[in-house]
């Protein structure tokens, strides 16, 4: 089915979302630093690994951080007490800190030439 081929860019908001669900359900219970590392890294992992074997990856290391990055950011965005209390916030911030990193770390690329 062609819904499914949306490409790398169109993935990578699709696995915002899980991340961002992830960390704000995480976030929502309260859960510890170590378990909530733990279940963002795993998720975070898989979606690099998804991402990273796409048949049209170049950089598979580089694809796999557009997913890895965002999701420190996240996880230590939700450890800030405001953000804690108001975890659906985290919902609406992650796409937009994935693009943010995506286009971060594509400029950083191309400015030390590793692309």
């Amino acid at each position: 089915m062609d819904i499914f081929r949306i490409g790398p860019d169109g993935v990578l908001l699709v696995q915002a979302l899980l991340v961002s669900i992830v960390v704000a359900a995480l976030a929502w219970r309260r859960v510890a630093l170590s378990a909530a590392a733990l279940s963002t890294a795993a998720v975070a992992i898989a979606c690099g690994l998804w991402i990273a074997w796409l048949p049209d990856t170049n950089h598979p290391v580089v694809a796999g951080l557009f997913v890895i990055v965002p999701s420190v950011v996240l996880l230590g965005a939700s450890r800030v007490r405001w953000m804690a209390h108001h975890a659906w916030m985290l919902l609406l911030m992650g796409p937009f800190v994935f693009i943010g990193c995506y286009v971060g770390i594509c400029e950083f690329c191309v400015k030390t030439k590793l692309i």
